[in-house]
């Protein structure tokens, strides 16, 4: 049924994105009787199915085990070969089956979760329209509540020059299928060491964690850190902490040319910006219920949008 029809879908929950959070909310309602309609403009399982944690421990597991090897004396001489890169990547595409969700989708139908593939919007109180990939126009009317689970996405920091040198984010870094030979990284968090750690090990000549705290891992104990960075350089990953980013631009050959605040330049195939994530609310329709786009939604203790007329 369309909008154009005149006619509205009801359910009793609708959720907008089927990653983790949206399809476990799903499921529970679901399993309480409840019909459930979910909307997902991209893949069923979300970010960390095809984006975050599977691709990256994938990615980061054959140089941990070569790493752990060269380890043990007896069993260090045995390494004669450098990893395979063709396997490795080989392996990330079949656990991300190849950026399928034909596996995930299953579990939906079999709890009688309906899913709607397109971008769904707020535009109103418990209303929900969805623009379908053929264009098409949905219009969705939940009787008790929608849920946002829409998550987050990589925040690219506001450094000249930086939207315009095809940065790596999160999805660049577990889509590849090469290894860039320099590469630097934006950002000492999880996302910025993990990868760190991988591409080192996985074969680039050159890494550079570029973070602009007095450590790593800032979040963590201060030790935790100090460790990190001392392993990093042990493997011949160049930290520079209290790092200022000023500027980016690729050259005529296509490297990246970072300049930094005290005057320093360094040269990469690859930047990666690993500096945090933001929510993915600016083009959700926050505003049609009295809500900020683009920023977090503020619940309550029942995880009630707070500020929303009826709850």
């Amino acid at each position: 049924m369309s909008e154009a029809d005149g006619q509205v879908l009801e359910y009793d929950v609708v959720v907008i994105g089927a990653g983790p959070a949206g399809e476990n909310v799903a499921g529970r309602c679901a399993d309480h009787g409840m019909s459930t309609a979910i909307v997902e403009r991209e893949l069923v399982g979300g970010e960390c199915s095809y984006w975050g944690c599977i691709p990256s421990k994938t990615l980061l597991r054959p140089g941990d085990v070569l790493a752990a090897t060269r380890r043990v004396p007896g069993a260090r001489e045995a390494v004669k070969r450098a990893i395979d890169l063709g396997q490795v990547f080989a392996r990330r595409d079949y656990m991300t089956s190849d950026w399928h969700d034909d596996g995930q989708v299953p579990w939906l139908t079999s709890k009688h979760i309906v899913l709607y593939r397109g971008n769904g919007r707020l535009s109103g109180e418990r209303r929900v329209d969805v623009s379908m990939p053929d264009g098409a126009m949905l219009s969705l009317r939940a009787r008790t509540a929608v849920v946002l689970a829409t998550g987050t996405r990589a925040a690219l920091p506001p450094v000249p020059g930086l939207d315009g040198v095809r940065p790596w984010t999160n999805r660049e870094a577990t889509e590849t299928h090469a290894v860039p030979c320099r590469l630097l990284v934006l950002g000492g968090g999880a996302v910025g060491c993990e990868m760190a750690q991988c591409f080192r090990r996985l074969g680039s000549e050159e890494v550079t964690v570029l973070e602009g705290a007095q450590r790593l891992l800032a979040r963590e104990e201060p030790f935790v850190g100090d460790e990190v960075r001392v392993a990093f350089e042990a493997e011949g990953i160049r930290v520079l902490l209290g790092a200022q980013l000023t500027s980016v631009r690729r050259d005529d050959s296509g490297a990246v040319l970072a300049s930094l605040g005290d005057g320093s330049e360094l040269a990469g195939d690859e930047i990666l910006v690993a500096t945090g994530r933001e929510p993915a609310t600016a083009s959700l329709g926050l505003d049609s219920v009295g809500l900020k786009p683009g920023r977090y939604v503020q619940v309550d203790d029942t995880l009630h949008a707070a500020g929303v007329a009826g709850g």
